[in-house]
């Protein structure tokens, strides 16, 4: 859907922006006894700033603040809001409390009913035939990724997240501005978990694979986004 509408081209300003990440500063203000906030701001070329702000509390949690602020009017809609991490292969086992069990997006949910699920990160992955973006999940309460003791941590959103988590980066499944002829089996698995927890993304459109755009009211239109969630240690 996406290169029958030509998306590659149209946004490539923000996989540039992704990419290309400029650590622009840095600071740490201690905001009580059991509390230090730490702030990154990046710069996004042709785009503006994301503005983190970390919470660290004494008891292991870590509040997360992420800020979009854009700085052009000429960009095209947004493909993804959100963060990326990586994480050990070790924390493998995945519960969410969101939309499931199978993959959903914010124009591909219906059949996707809120409750508590269960699942391993390999399964989370959905193999097309061509290998592209998948498995991902909607109006996530909090998710679970632990290892086989029980312990990892537990992310839970400010009131919802989405999320995604894989055995290879985003990179290696993106054939670039073509069409790649490939297939599932030939995805680089890596010993890691590469998670993203996200406000949201674009819908997946699907009226037609040569030219239709999802609707306005499921597009992520360029803007100053916010959202928030909380890291909690668990089993330790």
């Amino acid at each position: 859907n996406d290169f029958g509408n030509d998306m590659q081209n149209r946004c490539k300003v923000w996989h540039i922006a992704s990419d290309r990440l400029n650590l622009s500063g840095t600071s740490i203000d201690i905001t009580n006894k059991d509390e230090v906030k730490f702030t990154a701001e990046y710069r996004l070329k042709d785009v503006g700033t994301n503005v983190i702000d970390y919470y660290l509390n004494s008891n292991g949690t870590i509040m997360v603040e992420s800020y979009l602020n854009i700085e052009n009017d000429t960009l095209p809609e947004i493909p993804r809001v959100g963060t990326q991490m990586v994480l050990p292969a070790q924390f493998s086992k995945v519960t969410w409390y969101g939309r499931g069990p199978h993959e959903n997006y914010c124009d591909r949910k219906t059949s996707a009913f809120v409750g508590i699920y269960n699942s391993t990160v390999g399964e989370l992955h959905t193999p097309y035939i061509r290998p592209q973006e998948n498995g991902y999940r909607t109006d996530v309460r909090w998710v679970e990724l632990t290892n086989e003791n029980g312990k990892g941590l537990k992310i839970t959103g400010s009131p919802l997240i989405c999320f995604s988590a894989h055995n290879y980066f985003r990179s290696d499944i993106d054939p670039g501005l073509r069409k790649r002829q490939w297939h599932d089996f030939q995805i680089t698995k890596r010993e890691l978990i590469s998670l993203n927890i996200d406000l949201g993304q674009t819908g997946v459109g699907g009226d037609d694979s040569w030219g239709a755009r999802p609707y306005d009211k499921y597009t992520l239109w360029p803007g100053n986004y916010s959202f928030s969630y909380t890291i909690v240690p668990v089993g330790f």
